[in-house]
């Protein structure tokens, strides 16, 4: 019987992964905070979740844009770019 080949993918995303899983933490932890915390701690703890609710998937849009420059996949590129415009204007609004 012949060993299974790896294939040359796996793992390529490993530090996004990580990061996400950090995020999920800081932002579980922040909303446990809100809810726990009295007065002023509890605002910011709730505060710091929204930041890091919005502003996740916002910098892993940004880390695909400098992905698919990198790879030459402009529309893509420009989608998410556009996506990320939104956002600022919703932001702003």
């Amino acid at each position: 019987m012949t060993a299974p080949v790896p294939s040359p993918l796996a793992g390529r995303q490993r530090r996004l992964v990580v990061a996400l899983q950090v995020v999920f933490a800081v932002a579980v932890a922040a909303s446990i905070g809100a809810l726990v915390l009295p007065g002023r701690a509890g605002d910011v703890a709730g505060g710091v979740m929204v930041a890091v609710l919005v502003g996740a998937p916002a910098l892993r849009i940004g880390w695909l844009v400098q992905r698919w420059l990198r790879r030459g996949d402009r529309r893509f590129a420009a989608a998410a770019i556009a996506l990320l415009g939104v956002l600022v204007v919703a932001v702003v609004t």
